[in-house]
């Protein structure tokens, strides 16, 4: 199979497994928005720059070492699902989806800019309040692109099933700094 077919059954299977996954998890667990609105115009861009920049980052073996530094809550380093995929992390990082985060209770906390469920590979942009235009992601975007880039790699390893707390949001975006600079 050349390895154009191979990464389009790939991204085929990935998009399946991970909508049959949140459908499941909105069954299963606590209720979660049933719409996943599309990104406006200005927060899709926003969110496109950073996943450039983060997917550049996450091409450095350094910065690959993250991998191996958190585990899933069954113990496991969170590299072995992309290998389970046969997919490296900047082409994983590429695939994620990015939703408005409008239907999220956490959304409502001023401090939250990005929201993930560990292991479901959606991540919500949380909008910036009533009134602005804009998501408070593309503000971090614009004020600081490398922030943004680190908050990509952040929530990419909640959705390989890097839950948190522990290890605190500020220590695991601590390590991405470290690790990625």
């Amino acid at each position: 199979m050349s390895p154009h077919r191979k990464f389009a059954a790939i991204s085929s299977v990935f998009a399946a497994v991970t909508l049959l996954a949140y459908v499941g998890a909105v069954d299963a667990g606590p209720k979660r928005p049933t719409v996943n609105r599309p990104l406006t115009s200005f927060d899709a861009a926003a969110v496109e720059r950073a996943k450039v920049g983060a997917v550049q980052r996450v091409r450095n073996p350094e910065c690959m070492k993250l991998l191996t530094d958190f585990r899933d809550k069954e113990g496991r380093t969170l590299d072995r699902r992309l290998e389970t995929w046969g997919m490296s992390a900047a082409d994983y990082l590429q695939m994620i989806p990015f939703v408005d985060g409008f239907a999220r209770p956490i959304c409502q906390r001023s401090s939250v800019e990005l929201v993930t469920t560990a292991g479901l590979a959606v991540v919500c942009v949380c909008p910036a309040g009533a009134g602005a235009l804009n998501s408070r992601f593309a503000k971090v975007q614009a004020e600081n692109p490398s922030l943004a880039e680190f908050m990509i790699i952040h929530e990419m390893l909640h959705t390989l099933g890097l839950g948190e707390n522990p290890p605190s949001s500020f220590a695991i975006t601590e390590q991405v700094m470290r690790r990625c600079r």
